[in-house]
């Protein structure tokens, strides 16, 4: 995979296995769910294979991890500098196409080396189950 060599990192099957499924799983899976979904088709795939490896992809700019939750990251293959929103009702953590300002590489003298920003609320298809419809998060 050409993305990992230009970025000065070994190829492997585990890392290409771990990129391609957060390619095609655009739902900001956690390292949990990394692992067992490549688990299924990679059996001899450790845990801690998958937590090493998106730690790696992360510190290379790979991929982005989301700190929305406490107790888990999640993990975006999309490394643009976008926005989030994670529903409080079914959890699920969605892109959101919202124009950002420009990520300014320094602020009052500090390096900036990357930010997030997401939205907390009731996400359009648990509205649209009636529970939560009208409610605004603040």
């Amino acid at each position: 995979m050409s993305v990992l060599t230009e970025r000065g990192v070994r190829w492997t099957v585990q890392r290409y296995l771990i990129l391609s499924y957060l390619y095609d799983h655009r739902t900001h899976p956690t390292a949990e769910e990394v692992y067992q979904g490549i688990r299924k088709a990679f059996s001899t795939i450790s845990r801690a294979t998958v937590y090493n490896t998106l730690e790696l992809l992360k510190e290379y700019g790979l991929v982005q991890e989301l700190l929305i939750e406490k107790e888990r990251a999640r993990y975006d293959f999309d490394v643009s500098p976008h926005m989030h929103f994670k529903c409080e009702k079914c959890g699920m953590v969605y892109d959101l196409e919202i124009s950002l300002p420009p990520l300014p590489s320094e602020a009052e003298g500090h390096l900036v080396k990357g930010f997030q920003l997401y939205a907390v609320g009731i996400c359009r298809k648990c509205r649209g189950e009636g529970e939560g419809a009208g409610t605004s998060g603040g």
